[in-house]
């Protein structure tokens, strides 16, 4: 069944090609297609996930839709509403309603900068709140997060992994964004902290009705998290379905080879899985000429269901593989 939520961002044919110069002139010889051609639907309140191993582009992909990164063609429809040009995206605060959380906590929060400053930076960026309103606002998203007042005045070194990305998380929401883009929220830290920061992602998405695109290069995170997902390679989506459809009705075979590589948790069924996880890849090798064209692209998508398209020959669909 179609998702009968509503649309809040839309991706139509996103592009991003970087030029490789050579030669004397230092002329354009070719381009690397970071991304090419890449279209998705994130419904209102629900988590799309966007998977691939590294340089699928799905990083990329993440930086063109909050900005951080110039697309090369495509159009992207934020509500309905053409936001390609970035005097559109103006009129409607597209900047204030679409936030990021990035993947190394470390990194990405200012150490020269304490807590109350790092959350309150985009208050001020889009709102003019008095000194005593903006203060009980970061008080309460340290709250909501799960950090009391005592960390206002702290420095990003003083907490641990998970409670800076969970500082990550209360700077993200500040403004109240309708979108978080979240690139590999959690693979910096520890699989003990992991769930905990995952949960509160959870609990704030209920909370604010949150849409997130969930990147991630790790299948059994985006399983907890995601209820559409698609899946990257080369630059191009090869699979997109709901959960259902991607974990247990796989096609494409860069799809199954990722879900093979999936840890086994039960030590009794390791031997198994690792002698599938062979034949998988042995299979991949022998048959990706088929899901490929002669450039070595992933082929155009087609409908498999309602819900499910992916990049395969229609014997594939029909069975015949």
């Amino acid at each position: 069944m179609a998702n009968e939520k509503p649309v809040i961002l839309e991706v139509k044919n996103l592009k991003v090609h970087f030029p490789i110069r050579g030669g004397f002139w230092n002329r354009v010889v070719d381009n690397v297609k970071a991304v090419d051609g890449v279209s998705l639907k994130i419904h209102r309140g629900d988590t799309y996930g966007l998977i691939g191993e590294s340089g699928s582009g799905k990083s990329t992909t993440g930086k063109v839709i909050v900005g951080l990164q110039e697309s090369t063609s495509g159009k992207m429809f934020y509500q309905g509403l053409d936001v390609t040009d970035k005097k559109a995206r103006k009129k409607i605060n597209y900047n204030r309603e679409i936030q990021m959380i990035f993947q190394d906590p470390e990194l990405s929060l200012n150490p020269e900068k304490r807590i109350y400053d790092i959350i309150a930076e985009p208050l001020r960026n889009f709102e003019k709140l008095s000194k005593e309103k903006e203060k009980m606002r970061v008080i309460n998203l340290l709250d909501i997060v799960g950090l009391g007042p005592d960390s206002l005045y702290k420095y990003p070194h003083q907490f641990s992994g998970g409670q800076r990305q969970r500082i990550g998380v209360a700077r993200a929401v500040a403004t109240n964004p309708k979108l978080i883009v979240a690139d590999e929220p959690v693979s910096a830290l520890d699989l003990s902290v992991q769930a905990q920061v995952l949960n509160f992602m959870k609990k704030i998405q209920k909370e604010f009705n949150i849409s997130y695109l969930f990147i991630s290069h790790d299948l059994g995170v985006v399983q907890h998290m995601c209820n559409h997902i698609a899946i990257m390679n080369r630059g191009r989506i090869v699979e997109v379905g709901t959960k259902d459809d991607i974990y247990n009705h796989p096609l494409h075979i860069y799809t199954k080879r990722l879900l093979a590589s999936i840890p086994e948790a039960d030590v009794n069924n390791r031997e198994a899985h690792r002698q599938n996880r062979i034949e998988v890849e042995k299979f991949f090798e022998d048959n990706k000429k088929d899901y490929y064209d002669e450039n070595g692209a992933p082929l155009p998508l087609i409908q498999v269901s309602e819900t499910h398209l992916a990049a395969v020959p229609e014997s594939a669909v029909k069975g015949d593989d």
